[in-house]
């Protein structure tokens, strides 16, 4: 069933650029910069109090009009994601935990523009769609503090880092992800985005999913470039 599903996808993304060619609408590039906080949701953070861990994402596509309205906006991102964390044993014993991922994210975006449709008219521009990713690198720190077994009435600080890749977490991301902006003059939109994980990305118990939520800031091109 799942390969069927990325079939349907795969074909999808080669023929709408095909039917759009003949139409007078003309194609654009699309720059993307995006400032979000993101965190894990699922079971696999139970009993934790989680902190604001920012991030950023980058990247290019292109904008394939199908009406005066519609377009077909297929984007190719390097997107951070990850969790920042604290569990509180009592006032003095806690593990905070940070984890950085990056990823390298697939979006077949369907975006519809609402308002003038000059052109260098402005409006409201919704966007949405599904997004594959594939984790490239990361790092995860913790720091646990603890009765020090040496000194009963102290306690003592340790951090350890290392990959939850190759130890406790898939590198395979899938989800949904929609943005809400102001288009100016067909050029810049300004607005907020909203992205949520469908697939478990934890290797063990207690699911884990990736979630953000931000601001982003995106150009349209011509064939300048």
């Amino acid at each position: 069933m799942m390969s069927s599903y990325f079939k349907s996808i795969f074909l999808f993304i080669l023929l709408v650029p095909m039917c759009v060619m003949g139409q007078k609408y003309k194609p654009k590039k699309i720059f993307h910069l995006e400032a979000k906080s993101v965190r894990f949701s699922g079971e696999g953070t139970g009993g934790e109090s989680y902190f604001f861990k920012p991030a950023v994402e980058l990247g290019i596509g292109l904008q394939y009009p199908i009406t005066a309205r519609a377009s077909f906006s297929p984007q190719l991102a390097l997107s951070q994601r990850g969790y920042h964390a604290k569990t509180n044993f009592s006032d003095s014993v806690y593990v905070d935990r940070t984890i950085s991922l990056n990823y390298l994210d697939f979006s077949p975006n369907l975006e519809i523009k609402l308002g003038s449709l000059s052109e260098y008219g402005g409006g409201l521009s919704v966007w949405a769609g599904p997004y594959f990713g594939v984790g490239l690198w990361d790092n995860s720190t913790y720091v646990s503090r603890g009765p020090n077994p040496l000194k009963p009435t102290t306690y003592v600080t340790t951090t350890t880092s290392g990959e939850s890749f190759s130890r406790d977490l898939r590198r395979v991301d899938m989800g949904f992800k929609v943005g809400l902006g102001i288009v100016s003059q067909n050029f810049v939109s300004l607005g907020v985005t909203y992205q949520t994980g469908i697939l478990n990305i934890a290797s063990g118990s207690g699911a884990l999913y990736n979630q953000s939520l931000g601001f982003y800031l995106r150009v349209y091109f011509d064939d300048v470039l």
